[in-house]
């Protein structure tokens, strides 16, 4: 009788996990920060989805760091733009009340 040979072939691609919600908070993140948009806020839904993705399915879900840069972009963002529109506002009374 020959013996048969059954070789598994290993899948030589590296591994792979998906990290679009990160990605894609670390983006919207960098937005928000320079533009002072609704970009932070975006940021920081992805990036607490990604978290939540990641501790459930670690296996599946990557890009753990990208979606905590994500977070602390957004809510730099978030912070920043609440401070400049309060400065706009105590111009705008400033403003009103010199006559401009």
């Amino acid at each position: 009788m020959k013996k048969i040979e059954v070789k598994i072939l290993k899948d030589n691609r590296p591994n792979t996990k998906r990290k679009g919600l990160a990605i894609a908070s670390l983006i919207f993140g960098i937005i928000g920060t320079t533009a002072f948009s609704t970009g932070s806020i975006i940021a920081i839904i992805c990036g607490y989805i990604a978290l939540s993705k990641i501790k459930k399915q670690p296996d599946v879900y990557g890009g753990k760091k990208n979606a905590i840069a994500g977070l602390v972009l957004g809510y730099i963002g978030l912070i920043l733009a609440m401070v400049l529109g309060i400065m706009r506002g105590l111009v705008k009374v400033k403003l009103n009340e010199l006559g401009f």
